[in-house]
């Protein structure tokens, strides 16, 4: 994928564009999975996976949109637990993407073991978050997808047996620019 990101660029397709495109998707996504007028949440994390999740609320215009920027993730716990406890219809994970690679500190673990807990339909970005998109592997705590819209073409890791959980439904977007 990151070979095929730079492809992308030297073609001069922007990256706004891209990111605006997956957006698009990501809310026909949502769509589906929501009715009018639903509350969706969106936990947005650095770099481009939260910039995706992020665009998506411009396609929304019909449903209740909270956006939280969790950077940095130590003070985020309070606000992700007050906006689970208003029960929205869908959660888009936009917290981390393909490059994440290390494990992930106990602020962000406390945060996934949150959403994991609420029981709310999870709308995952590309990855799940806290997935290694290579093998599969957890990087410590794992948000478990009801749908992960991976983008591009699948990454090795959601074909991992041990990652169908995580991922549940794959979906694919391909046509993003």
């Amino acid at each position: 994928m990151r070979e095929w990101e730079t492809a992308t660029w030297a073609t001069g397709q922007t990256e706004a564009e891209v990111i605006r495109q997956v957006g698009k998707r990501v809310a026909r996504l949502a769509h589906q999975l929501t009715r009018a007028q639903d509350a969706i949440l969106i936990l947005a994390g650095q770099g481009h996976n939260g910039d995706d999740a992020r665009a998506a609320k411009d396609f929304l215009a019909d449903r209740k949109v909270k956006i939280l920027d969790l950077l940095p993730p130590e003070p985020a716990l309070p606000p992700v637990e007050l906006a689970l406890r208003e029960k929205p219809a869908l959660i888009i994970d936009g917290l981390f993407g393909i490059g994440l690679n290390r494990p992930l500190t106990e602020p962000w673990c406390k945060i996934i073991a949150a959403v994991n807990a609420a029981d709310i339909p999870v709308l995952a970005v590309d990855v799940p978050s806290g997935l290694d998109a290579d093998t599969g592997d957890s990087f410590g705590a794992t948000i478990e997808a009801d749908v992960t819209l991976t983008i591009g073409a699948p990454k090795t890791g959601l074909l991992a047996m041990a990652a169908w959980p995580l991922v549940g439904r794959l979906e694919m977007a391909e046509d993003v620019g």
